[in-house]
């Protein structure tokens, strides 16, 4: 698993030298940024949304527990780095995953983010098991979320905003209402099977759409979907498209 980190610390010459040790010794760690001041990190985790922050504690606009405090459903771990060690106990206090001295040790480095993707993992699993069990109140309800893990991550998707979905090489193409577009590593096979309670029709063998999203059904064998795509529906299930969806529609 791949985790996405923003590096805070005030001095440029400890950014890279942790910059560097991560990239020599913990090649799960994808670093989206850094940051010198809390006003600058609030910015870049709202836009990068990192699983996980280094973060010193001293900065000149505040400490690190005053960035903290501006989340209030905080949805990335923590592993302090500073230099200074009387601020342990509080770091603890706010559920941090460690807390490194300056100079890093190696060992130390290595040990704190495996358990820092160990405690993602475990986030990630509770969250789809949330997920499963409002499924599971309201099957076939297109106001319930689906889950659907990306290169680095899993989306969470309402769905009622999924337009179609489109098989692209060994991955799906997921298309949205608003023009977002979602990588997926499921195969087009495994979105059938977990979208067909949902109303989502298989007209081609690369694509799957929402029923709800269709505006026009063209003689020739397309199908008009919301986001003005055109979609084929096969000759062999054309026959079929028309008996199940078109005529339920009328």
């Amino acid at each position: 698993m791949t985790l996405k980190a923003l590096i805070i610390d005030d001095e440029e010459k400890p950014r890279k030298v942790l910059r560097k040790k991560l990239e020599e010794h913990c090649p799960a760690i994808k670093i989206v940024g850094e940051a010198d001041d809390i006003h600058q990190a609030y910015r870049i985790i709202l836009k990068t949304r990192p699983d996980l922050l280094f973060l010193d504690i001293t900065l000149p606009s505040g400490t690190g527990f005053d960035l903290l405090d501006k989340f209030k459903d905080r949805y990335f771990e923590v592993i302090f780095v500073t230099g200074y060690n009387e601020f342990a106990l509080q770091a603890f206090k706010v559920s941090a995953i460690d807390y490194l001295l300056k100079p890093i040790s190696t060992n130390e480095l290595v040990n704190a983010v495996e358990r820092a993707t160990q405690k993602v993992l475990s986030n990630e699993k509770a969250k789809n098991f949330d997920l499963l069990r409002q499924n599971l109140k309201n099957p076939g309800d297109q106001k319930n979320k689906i889950a659907v893990p990306g290169s680095q991550s899993y989306e969470f998707v309402t769905v009622s905003n999924l337009i179609r979905c489109e098989g692209w090489q060994k991955y799906t193409r997921l298309h949205l209402k608003g023009g977002d577009q979602i990588i997926s590593s499921y195969s087009i096979g495994r979105f059938r099977d977990l979208l067909a309670p949902y109303g989502f029709y298989s007209c081609h063998k690369s694509h799957l759409i929402n029923t709800q999203h269709i505006t026009k059904y063209l003689k020739s064998g397309k199908v008009i979907m919301s986001d003005e795509a055109e979609v084929p529906v096969s000759r062999r299930r054309k026959e079929q498209f028309q008996e199940d969806v078109i005529r339920k529609l009328e």
